[in-house]
């Protein structure tokens, strides 16, 4: 850890406020697919998936499972992981790229957990981007005092929306179902042993590679699609090494010293091509869509539930960090980090 990521520390146990992640939860849909499955599903020459974007299965949910379902499970975990209780929840906080009933996916949480009336339910959107929009509206409710305990949900199920007979393979064999939840509470009524503080975020757009995708209803119930892979994937890695290194810049922490990447992950190739971009080693990006496809707003969700069971190991690095980096269609993006502070 350099000077300037031990004085955040620092400031930190001086009495800054501070927002910790007490509990998480990820999974997956429990359909677990060949990708051989899918290349036929949606016409593509068998063995695309696995030899070009480098995807070994995707998990798909199964009839019984949804956004909701998932969702409930995932908010369900996190909240035991962190020892509280739904009653104790002063917001839920929900992020979907696939969920479009009414009423939204932030309220029928609400029904199903059974929270307090008084609790607040709020949708925030983005797609991939999600999830980092919802952690940073979760601490500046609790940072500003309107909030002591909030439940961040990602929750989507591709595999309904992105069908064969809506999308071309090429897109729409690419994602996978999946849930994740995060219970934040201020640092001091925090529970478990490794305090996983958060630390700033930061937002912006890239307008110029808005129509690199583009996905609308079209009149026939179908789904109007543009999608240019090629310079998607360009500037996606372009952007995520900008992020990566705009994080570095605002932390003062070094990237060799980063515990776990917690990233948008496109397909595991973009992955590996951006870990070189970034001159780290492949392992510290959890490998989510290499066995689950592309999940969307919880790609990023499940990557941060695993990256911070990693980084709750005691080990000879206090303060081990954990980088967030996503972006999603327009090219919305965003970036921030968490500090991992073992206790006693």
């Amino acid at each position: 850890m350099n000077r300037r990521a031990a004085e955040n520390v620092e400031r930190h146990s001086a009495g800054e406020e501070r927002v910790s992640i007490v509990g998480s939860a990820g999974l997956t849909g429990s359909r677990i697919v060949p990708p051989e499955e899918v290349d036929r599903a949606f016409n593509m020459p068998v063995g695309k998936l696995r030899k070009r974007a480098g995807i070994e299965s995707l998990a798909y949910a199964t009839a019984d499972e949804s956004e909701l379902t998932l969702g409930v499970r995932a908010a369900q975990q996190s909240l035991n992981a962190a020892s509280c209780t739904s009653g104790d929840l002063d917001w839920i906080i929900a992020t979907s790229e696939t969920f479009h009933d009414y009423p939204s996916l932030a309220a029928q949480l609400h029904s199903q957990l059974k929270v307090r009336e008084s609790c607040g339910a709020l949708d925030v959107g983005s797609a991939c981007l999600g999830l980092l929009n919802a952690l940073a509206v979760a601490k500046a409710l609790i940072v500003s005092g309107q909030a002591n305990c909030i439940c961040v949900v990602t929750a989507d199920v591709h595999s309904r929306t992105l069908t064969p007979d809506r999308v071309a393979g090429e897109f729409g064999g690419l994602f996978g179902d999946g849930a994740s939840a995060f219970v934040l509470a201020r640092a001091d009524s925090a529970t478990l042993t490794a305090q996983h503080n958060l630390g700033s975020f930061f937002f912006g757009c890239a307008g110029q590679y808005a129509g690199a995708i583009r996905v609308s209803d079209d009149k026939d119930g179908g789904l109007h699609l543009t999608f240019d892979g090629e310079a998607l994937s360009r500037a996606a890695i372009t952007r995520m090494e900008k992020i990566i290194t705009e994080v570095e810049q605002r932390s003062g922490i070094c990237r060799s010293q980063v515990g776990a990447f917690a990233t948008h992950q496109p397909n595991p190739r973009l992955v590996a091509l951006l870990a070189k971009q970034c001159g780290v080693p492949v392992e510290v990006f959890p490998p989510i869509a290499k066995t689950t496809g592309n999940l969307g707003s919880s790609t990023c969700g499940v990557a941060l539930h695993r990256a911070l069971l990693l980084t709750s190991v005691p080990s000879t690095t206090f303060g081990k960090a954990i980088f967030l980096a996503s972006l999603g269609p327009g090219l919305v993006f965003g970036g921030g980090w968490i500090i991992s502070e073992l206790g006693n």
